[in-house]
Formats: C-alpha cells, structure tokens, sequence
C-alpha cells in the first residue's frame, strides 16, 4: 500500500486501542458494566454497535465471491443467515428479549424454565452451546482476516503463514480495546466505527457505479447472472458449495432461515445488545436502526463485485482465482490512493466490531454462567471483572488456534449456520412458542444437535470422507433434533406452572400458551404494549420486503439495472408506510428512564 494509506489505517489501529484503555475505568465498576454497560447506552448508540457487529470482513468477503460466482442470484443464499432478522428484532424479539432483564442468554433460561433443575440444565446446555458457537465464529472471522490483511502486508515468503500473521496484527489491537475496556468501550468504538463504516461503503459503492462496464461484465458472466429467479441449477461454481444443486439449496436456506428469525439472536453475542437496553421501547428502535444502517454493506459488496468484474480478476491480484479474495484484490489494487486508506480502515472497523463482540458475548457466558453460578458464586464484582478479563483472552485465543485448521470462509460458515446452526435451531424456536416445552427437553435437543453437528464435521474430514450435500444434512440434523426435543419434553414434566406464569406474564410471547393464559386473572393479561399478536404478524409480513428492498434497490443502483431498482424502491416506499400504522404505533410506552 502507498505509505499514506498505510498511516491512515495505523492511526485508526491506534486510535481505537486507546478507547479501550480510557474506558477500562467504566467497565472495572461492575460485571453488569463490563458486559452490558451498566444498562445506561442509548439505543442508537447500541444499535450501531449491533448493526457494525453484523457487518463483519469476513461475511463481506463471502458476500462479494456469491455475488461474483452467482450474480443477484447470491441474494437467495443469504437466507440461510436470516438477513432480514432485524425486522423480527423490531417488531418482537427485541422487546421480548429486553423484559427478561438477565445478563446472558444463558441465564435467560432460567427465567423460561424455571430455577429447578430442568432450568438449570437448559442454562448449563446453552452456556456450552454459546461457548462453542462463538468460538467457531471467531475462528471464522480470524481465516477472513488473515485472507483481507495478506492483500497488503507480506510478512513473510509463506502464504499460509502470512495469512496467520496478517490476521494475529489486528486481532491484537481488537483484542486489547475489547479486553480492557469491556461493553462499554465495544459500544463508543463501534459508533465510530458504523460511521467510518459507512463512508468507505459509499466511497466504495460510488466507485463501483462509476466503474460499471455492461460489455466487460456480460463478457466474464453467463446470461442469468442478472436475474435474481431462483433455478434449480447454476452455470458457475465455487469451491467447497454445491451449487449446481442451487434450487434445493435454495429450499432449505429459506426454511432455515425463517426458523432462524423465529429463534432469536443467530449469533448469541447480538442476545446481550438487546438485555443492554433501557426498556422495551428503545430495544425495538433499535432493532428498526440496526437493519437501517445495516443497508450500506449490500451496494458496497455489489460494488466491489462489479470492480472485479468489469476489469481483470488476475490484474487484480488474485491469481489463484479465489472468489474469496476479490474484495482484497479490489480494495488494493483497484482504488486510487486514499480511498485505499480509508476503504481499509472501514473494513477493519466491520472486523473489529464483530469480532469484539464475539469475544466480549463469549467471556460473559463464561463468566456469568459458569465461573459464578458453578466455581465462585460468591466473587466481589472486582474478582468478576478480572475473571472476565481473563476469559476473553482464553476465547481469543481459542478462536485463533482453531482458525489454523480452517482455509475457506464458506466451509467454516456453513457448518457454524447450517451444521451447529441446525443442531439448535428447533429447540430455539420451540422455547418461544410452546409452554409444554421444558427445560428437560431444550437441554436434551442442544446436546443432541451440538454432538450430531460435530459428528457430522468429524466424517466430512478428508480421512473418512462422508460428507453429506447441505441440502440433505440440514433436514437430518435438525429433524433429528425436533424428535429428540419434543420426546423428551413430551416424557418429562412441564417446567413448574409458577414460572411458565412469570415468563408468559412479563414477556408475553405468541404462540401456543393456552393452558398458562387461561391460569392468569385478567390483571395479569393486561396488555403490555398497544400491538397484539395479529398486528405484530402483519407487521412482520410487510417488514420483510421492506427491509429486503432496501437492502437490494442500492445494489441495483450500483448495478446499473434501472427497472430493478425503480421495483426494489417502490415496494420499499410503500411497505414504509405500511408499517407507520402497524408497528411504529404499536411501540411499548415510553418508560421512567427512556429518553
């Protein structure tokens, strides 16, 4: 890189290390300081937070190579992350997240299921399930960096090796702000962050528009690639995806994914922004902002996909063609000086904010429910916050060793979201919605799902070499667990009756709660809040092509594809105003201490 963007991305480095090391004070006061920021951020402030979090280098590598390998067609598989769980976090999930008033979403479980010993098992199941996915995320995370980071420092003649250091250089830096300065610093560093972010996205989109060549582009690509219609089989092919099964894939990403809104928080970490809210009017606003601002990433992937595309993918830079490197390639060798600059260091605020989050999410299970509630239940809140210190290092560095087993960003995604993903998606969705669900059978579904995913990654090794398309493994594993899940709750006793009451009372979920609803008086069912199960489900049906179309009519901007975008923006305006009557006045009152 030209020595003046290499000052600009080492002053960012710097700059956001020091923030952490100034907020170590805020977060020393306690360990509901260190992990929710004392529960006294703005909403806004921890909605940029979430929505940088959610916008990390490493998805973002992933989505440029699905944009390039399959064109708008890479839309469909970003169902299988739930892209449009924000509109879920808005209208439900948020507040209903909020009012539990717990610090993880493993002590979560003992408000659903009760304090016996069937609550105690769901918290001890989820804890170990939180632990493991989030590790896996950070492993994730770190082989994406290591892939963006060798793009512009070589560190040494190996590649691998140097892909291990490039990413060892930053996670030090996120590592230092996240471990100092605990919730609090993660919050103010990525409100900076989102904003840097979200300059260098619409830099990198403007570029992209401006870039555009339709000769070139239709040169390197097959006819379909601009049509979003889903077929049951595709021209082009990646590494290590089965894309020429495209429809079924399809398939299952959508189900999947709708299953994954229905649960709640994807990625455990996302659970402890909406517990750091106020009430449960700012958790909901800030569902509604966090899939605002998330908007940017999708017209900057489309950007960088259009870059590539309209020039050389070699004269790039990436020559082994790994569509995985292309955003790299782009960023160091397709933009003019300065813009290179502040292009990296806005990645690298989207790497650091997930990345921080990961770890600071994990260190809280760790702590909170494992190191308090099983080793020192009597810690000072001073001991708490050095043990919290202390676990995120332990998941720092567990997330690195595993990333040196791992070389493709797809592999390790799609095994976290449909492999671990799957193994407890039903037993999340099913604590929800059905009372009869208990604490036994959430623990006993977790266990199942977690040993059969781990199976199932252990036989697709090369040495044994039974590895199942996604297709057909998500349909086994998570049918597999619903059986496991419901027998057993359905052979167990129903969590005890006085905490069905407490939860369905102060959290009011949808679903099927019958028996305990008919056990409360009137008193106990007033509303909460003015909306209502049928107006919530209205407006979750308008908010998903809201939120989609806002997501696609700038991508199609950038694109060139002027009938798309009129489309995309028209059906964005309309359902806009359709959620003013069903959601928007439907918010929780304010509440003594919102603002």
């Amino acid at each position: 890189m030209h020595p003046a963007d290499i000052v600009i991305v080492f002053l960012y480095l710097a700059s956001v290390t020091a923030i952490g090391a100034r907020a170590r004070r805020k977060a020393s006061q306690g360990i509901e300081s260190y992990f929710l920021g004392g529960r006294s951020l703005p909403w806004w402030m921890i909605a940029m937070s979430g929505s940088n979090s959610y916008f990390d280098i490493t998805g973002t590598m992933w989505i440029v190579s699905l944009f390039v390998v399959l064109g708008f067609k890479g839309w469909w598989i970003q169902c299988m992350w739930g892209f449009v769980i924000p509109v879920f976090f808005m209208v439900t999930l948020g507040k209903w997240i909020q009012r539990s008033r717990v610090m993880t979403g493993s002590e979560w479980m003992v408000v659903r299921f009760g304090g016996g010993r069937s609550g105690e098992a769901a918290r001890l199941a989820y804890t170990v399930y939180a632990v493991l996915t989030l590790t896996a995320f950070i492993a994730y995370t770190t082989v994406g960096m290591g892939k963006f980071g060798s793009a512009y420092f070589t560190l040494t003649d190996d590649p691998a090796l140097n892909d291990k250091l490039c990413a060892l250089l930053v996670i030090g830096s996120a590592g230092a702000y996240v471990v100092l300065g605990g919730f609090h610093a993660l919050v103010i560093v990525e409100t900076i962050q989102t904003t840097v972010l979200t300059l260098g996205a619409i830099a990198i989109a403007v570029i992209g528009f401006l870039s555009f060549d339709a000769g070139k582009i239709a040169a390197s690509v097959p006819a379909d690639w601009w049509s979003i219609a889903p077929t049951w089989t595709v021209e082009r092919a990646s590494p290590g995806f089965e894309y020429e099964a495209f429809g079924a894939l399809v398939a299952v990403f959508v189900v999947k994914g709708l299953l994954l809104c229905l649960s709640g928080p994807e990625q455990l970490f996302d659970f402890q922004k909406f517990l750091a809210c106020r009430n449960a009017r700012e958790a909901s606003l800030m569902g509604w902002l966090w899939g605002v601002l998330h908007t940017v990433r999708w017209p900057m992937a489309m950007g960088i996909a259009v870059i590539s595309l309209s020039g050389s993918f070699e004269s790039l830079g990436a020559g082994d063609n790994d569509p995985e490197k292309v955003l790299p390639a782009v960023i160091a060798h397709g933009l003019p000086v300065g813009f290179r600059g502040l292009a990296v260091a806005a990645l690298l605020a989207a790497f650091m904010g997930a990345f921080g989050s990961m770890v600071n999410g994990a260190a809280s299970y760790l702590v909170r429910d494992i190191y308090q509630r099983y080793l020192r239940p009597d810690a000072s809140e001073r001991r708490l916050v050095a043990a919290s210190c202390v676990a995120s290092v332990l998941m720092l560095a567990a997330g690195v060793w595993i990333s040196t087993f791992a070389s493709s960003i797809n592999g390790v995604f799609v095994w976290i979201m449909v492999g671990l993903g799957a193994g407890v998606l039903v037993p999340n969705v099913l604590r929800w919605y059905w009372w009869r669900f208990n604490g036994w059978g959430f623990a006993a579904g977790c266990a199942a799902g977690m040993a059969l995913s781990l199976l199932q990654a252990v036989l697709a090794l090369e040495r044994f070499g039974l590895r199942l398309p996604v297709y057909a493994s998500f349909p086994i594993l998570a049918g597999s667990v619903a059986v496991v899940a419901v027998a057993v709750s359905l052979l167990t006793p129903p969590d005890p009756p006085e905490a069905l009451a407490a939860f369905y009372r102060g959290v009011r979920p949808w679903g099927l709660w019958g028996p305990v609803r008919r056990g409360l008086g009137p008193e106990a069912l007033a509303p909460l809040d003015p909306s209502s199960p049928r107006r919530e489900a209205l407006a979750i049906a308008v908010g998903i092509p809201w939120l989609a179309s806002l997501y696609m009519f700038p991508a199609y901007w950038v694109a060139h594809r002027w009938g798309e975008m009129a489309v995309a923006l028209a059906v964005c305006l309309v359902t806009s105003a359709g959620l003013v009557p069903l959601w928007l006045r439907g918010l929780p009152a304010r509440e003594r201490g919102g603002r």
